[in-house]
């Protein structure tokens, strides 16, 4: 007689969503820890000085939280990525040490580098966060089976396989977090590269050069706001269809691709929140804005029945025409004010991590989208 059907096997490798997951959170994490990556010169300390030394004199609870909650995360995946047959008691503390680990090693390197200061209070907070994060891995969520629920919406509505692009889907709202000059704006490095260099004289010169050859230096004057509607609903679009990309025909689409918008505008809305005050978080919420997000939603979701390539390959289209829209376009008239306010605000703390997933998500994602549009269609296991 068959066993009655689990949630999830125990024995189950882990998924290649928890393994991209892992690698790009350990990169995150180096490049939080080592920045500016400048500067690095032997300051005549030994690199493991800090494990002796005084407690720093001032101390704040938003560090504390601060340490503990980045390396959270790291301990989970840990946990999560370590293999099945391990007893409970070894995963969590092999994932503890391996993030305790991790810390020694970033605060030691900070040693050399003059504008970084190694703590033996981020080791030990870096560390609890690390055993916090194994723990809720391998004891809580167990009980709870949400894991196992999770596991199991994983396998009903995603195809096999698609683990880089639900990585990406879920780097989509910390994208968001990086102020944008349109909403869902991501991507905009033109203006943000180019402009310093207008009012050089190289620049003049590039320019004369230009126009007397009869080709023209991109404009970015800012953007109209039938500009602004299109690169919107264009970026909603792409994210839409880049899910619909990874689901399974018995997948419930239309709720899924509006779970995920309201993910990005909840993201938005934390910005503003952070930046701001939470009496402006939905400052975003205008009329023009609202018509923009309704506009990307009335094309979008008939649009996630297609199948997956063409999913694929109609999001890719969208995300690249969205992207030349933003490219040429300059910032909006408070885009300004909005980068100087989110820059003093909490997340300084992350050393330009939101900044740098805004500009690189919708680039990422278009080659995955094109290479997923290009590729074999897998064979899927299941009858």
């Amino acid at each position: 007689m068959p066993a009655p059907h689990r949630l999830a096997h125990p024995a189950r490798p882990p998924s290649r969503f928890s393994r991209y997951a892992l690698a790009g959170y350990v990169l995150l994490i180096v490049y939080a820890s080592l920045y500016p990556f400048s500067g690095w010169r032997w300051q005549g300390l030994m690199p493991f000085d800090f494990v002796t030394a005084p407690l720093p004199r001032y101390i704040t609870a938003s560090d504390l939280l601060i340490n503990v909650a980045g390396y959270l995360p790291l301990g989970y995946l840990l946990a999560r990525t370590l293999p099945a047959h391990w007893s409970r008691g070894v995963s969590w503390l092999a994932a503890s040490l391996l993030a305790s680990a991790l810390s020694f090693s970033m605060e030691s390197t900070q040693a050399f580098l003059p504008m970084r200061v190694s703590s033996n209070l981020d080791w030990l907070t870096n560390s609890l966060g690390g055993v916090l994060g194994a723990a809720l891995c391998v004891w809580l969520l167990p009980r709870l089976r949400l894991a196992a629920l999770l596991r199991l919406w994983r396998e009903r509505w995603f195809a096999p396989h698609g683990g880089y692009g639900l990585l990406l889907l879920a780097l989509w709202p910390l994208a968001l977090l990086w102020p944008a000059a349109v909403l869902f704006g991501t991507g905009q490095i033109g203006p943000t590269l180019l402009q310093p260099a207008l009012d050089t004289d190289t620049w003049r010169i590039l320019s004369a050069w230009f126009v007397n050859s009869g080709l023209r230096l991109p404009d970015f004057a800012p953007m109209s706001p039938l500009r602004q509607t299109g690169i919107t609903a264009a970026m909603l679009i792409g994210s839409m269809l880049t899910l619909t990309a990874l689901l399974r025909p018995q997948a419930p689409r239309l709720r899924l691709a509006l779970l995920l918008t309201v993910a990005g505008l909840l993201a938005v809305s934390l910005s503003a929140a952070l930046s701001f005050g939470p009496d402006h978080a939905l400052a975003w919420a205008t009329v023009p804005t609202l018509r923009s997000v309704a506009l990307g939603l009335v094309i979008g979701l008939p649009l996630t029945w297609l199948p997956p390539r063409w999913a694929a390959a109609v999001g890719a289209l969208s995300l690249a025409l969205a992207l030349v829209w933003i490219n040429f376009s300059g910032p909006g008239p408070y885009y300004a004010m909005n980068l100087q306010a989110w820059s003093q605000g909490l997340f300084i703390r992350l050393y330009g991590l939101p900044q740098w997933l805004s500009w690189l998500w919708p680039f990422a994602t278009l080659v995955y989208l094109v290479a997923h549009a290009l590729a074999r269609p897998h064979r899927d296991p299941r009858p």
